[in-house]
């Protein structure tokens, strides 16, 4: 009968979260927030292709704060077996 176990090795923290406190929000992910938010809010007084233009790069922006909220390592780069 095959013995399996999980065993996991607790990877080190991320250096650029060293100085916040756990209860700190990252201001990394909110700025891409707020500039997103601010472009939504510009959109309507815009008309046409540029308003086609502020959505799209709303969209990105808020595409940009989850990569950097659900950061998951270098895909297959990081594959170990």
């Amino acid at each position: 009968m095959p013995f399996v176990a999980y065993v996991h090795a607790r990877e080190p923290d991320r250096p650029e979260d060293e100085g916040r406190a756990p209860w700190e929000p990252d201001w990394r992910i909110w700025r891409w927030v707020a500039v997103a938010v601010a472009l939504c809010c510009l959109a309507p007084f815009t008309a046409g292709w540029l308003k086609l233009g502020v959505v799209f790069l709303a969209f990105a922006l808020c595409l940009r704060a989850a990569s950097e909220a659900l950061r998951d390592g270098d895909g297959l780069r990081d594959w170990r077996q």
